[in-house]
């Protein structure tokens, strides 16, 4: 009798869990080369960083983006999911004389700490992107290490150096609004140096 309410309680912990993924696939490591990406009228928004937080950056998802074959999170392989997703990209130019760090989120449009109608997936690049080898300068990528669905990655840009943030969705044929926030972006400053 112990055994059957023991197995009771997993199935509906089980059944629970299912709802939950059932809502969003599991990505996966697609096997072989990247789809070709579909070049159209994707969005850049460029940015010459002179220290500071930059203003946030809000954009559109939509029909008329180019597409390509994102990454899975932390620049692991090719997305078995992602295969043709529409994108916009930031570039970044670092016009201070030191390096900078940049802490990059998405949000909802107006609402950082919530997210939007997208579920939203974020890479970096540098120095450049090239969307026909997606793996080609990855820094960082990322899917849901933000507050719910949202995106979030860290990584540096050298003095006078350039990177890319491509911003994107979870899966293929999603359009929407999405807000880019760079709260927690700082210049590393050399304070003081000693020699023994």
């Amino acid at each position: 009798m112990r055994r059957n309410v023991m197995f009771v309680v997993v199935l509906v912990v089980l059944f629970s869990s299912g709802v939950a993924l059932a809502e969003k696939p599991l990505d996966f490591a697609k096997q072989g080369p990247a789809n070709p990406p579909a070049i159209e009228a994707s969005e850049d928004t460029p940015i010459d960083y002179n220290g500071g937080v930059p203003a946030p950056v809000v954009g559109a998802l939509d029909a008329d983006d180019s597409t390509y074959n994102r990454l899975l999170s932390n620049c692991s392989g090719l997305s078995g999911v992602g295969t043709d997703v529409y994108y916009d990209t930031i570039t970044i130019t670092n016009q201070l004389a030191v390096q900078a760090d940049f802490v990059v989120e998405t949000s909802g449009v107006g609402t950082p700490g919530t997210c939007g109608s997208v579920d939203t997936f974020l890479t970096a690049y540098g120095p450049t992107f090239d969307p026909a080898n997606p793996d080609l300068n990855c820094v960082d990528s990322d899917d849901d290490g933000g507050d719910s669905v949202c995106s979030l990655i860290n990584f540096s840009i050298a003095a006078g150096e350039t990177a890319v943030v491509v911003v994107t969705s979870f899966g293929n044929g999603v359009t929407g609004d999405y807000q880019v926030n760079f709260d927690g972006t700082v210049p590393v400053e050399l304070m003081s140096i000693s020699v023994n």
